[in-house]
């Protein structure tokens, strides 16, 4: 493989003064390829080498500890879920048809977000290793864009934090699942056998036509963010208990994507609670910068231009960087973070290139989203 790193000379001051922690991070990149990647992000925002473990389409990837990863392969005809330890592939487990395009850890069970079916499907964990599939649970959704939402597609899942849960009295644990296809966010729980369960009564209804992706949340204000991809739009809710269940009211709806392109693609909240960005392809490609009121509404701040396809992205645990993948660029680039308006460099830090894989998923050893 050709690896290319490039590096920019200048920092700003303020973002080298910055008080937060400095160790190097272990990182591993998911892709539209033939490798799972693996590599050191350094303090100054430049990268080590790429160590590669062979696997097909490793799209989207979360870390369980140093070495032990989950991933989904999302396009068929081998579509399916891997385990991987020591940095080699433990099992493949195949999810055909059903293109799962995310997936979450909950107690010893891996959940499946399937964008092909419209449905989250549960594979057991033994010894840290993925087992076969032993159930699904299907959705019945569809939307207003008859190519894009003939069906359900669930694209995401996220749990509601522990903090979220305890200041609102929440019973159990709680998962969020998108649906593209359906214009819905629907709510699980987790039953005495460890099961998860479908509580239709407590589904999310959003614009017609919207197409839910990605979500996030402000513990700090009890938010719930949900950016839409076809909408481009970002959904705010207050979240608050009663009876030991979640309620989300609905406070802000705000315009994300500039180019109304129909790309909205990731969405995640600084460390500090200050700003939150979204990324943003198909025209125009690059990320939105907004300021977090203390109330959790938000202003939309400024726009940085990326690489082609910024699917992905992260920021560094410190909140001093912003790693972008960028698939059709086939390149992660790091853009520094101002401290004070939350802005991105104008120009990359740094551009780790993966000659023919596409880069479409990016986490942080130790740093799981949930």
């Amino acid at each position: 493989m050709n690896l290319r790193i490039t590096s920019l000379a200048a920092f700003s001051a303020a973002l080298m003064l910055s008080s937060c922690s400095r160790g190097d991070l272990d990182l591993v990149v998911g892709t539209y390829g033939h490798n799972l990647y693996e590599v050191t992000f350094k303090t100054d925002g430049t990268f080590g080498p790429l160590r590669a473990i062979p696997s097909e389409n490793p799209s989207f990837v979360i870390q369980d500890g140093p070495g032990h990863y989950f991933a989904v392969s999302e396009n068929d005809p081998q579509s399916g879920v891997y385990s991987y330890s020591e940095s080699r592939v433990t099992a493949f487990r195949d999810h055909s048809d059903f293109c799962p395009c995310h997936l979450l850890r909950v107690g010893d069970m891996i959940l499946t977000a399937d964008y092909g079916k419209g449905s989250v499907s549960v594979f057991p964990i033994q010894d840290e290793v993925v087992q076969p599939k032993t159930a699904s649970i299907f959705f019945d959704g569809s939307g207003p864009d008859s190519l894009r939402q003939s069906h359900s597609h669930i694209h995401q899942m996220r749990r509601i934090p522990e903090g979220i849960c305890r200041s609102q009295g929440l019973s159990g644990d709680w998962i969020l699942a998108t649906d593209l296809g359906g214009d819905s966010i629907y709510l699980l729980t987790v039953d005495e056998n460890g099961n998860p369960v479908d509580c239709p009564e407590l589904a999310i209804s959003l614009e017609e036509g919207t197409g839910p992706r990605h979500m996030e949340f402000s513990p700090e204000r009890n938010m719930l963010y949900c950016l839409s991809e076809l909408g481009g739009k970002v959904f705010a809710f207050r979240i608050s208990g009663e009876g030991g269940r979640p309620v989300f009211t609905q406070v802000q709806v705000l315009k994300a994507d500039p180019a109304d392109a129909g790309g909205s693609a990731d969405i995640h909240i600084h460390p500090s609670g200050k700003f939150l960005y979204t990324s943003h392809r198909l025209s125009n490609d690059g990320i939105s910068v907004f300021r977090v009121a203390s109330d959790g509404t938000l202003e939309m701040t400024s726009y940085r231009n990326t690489g082609i396809h910024p699917r992905n992205f992260r920021i560094t645990p410190d909140g001093r960087f912003l790693l972008v993948a960028c698939r059709d660029s086939h390149c992660i680039q790091v853009f520094g973070i101002d401290p004070d308006d939350g802005s991105l460099s104008e120009s990359p830090i740094s551009t780790l290139d993966f000659g023919s894989d596409q880069p479409v998923c990016i986490e942080f050893d130790g740093h799981i989203q949930s």
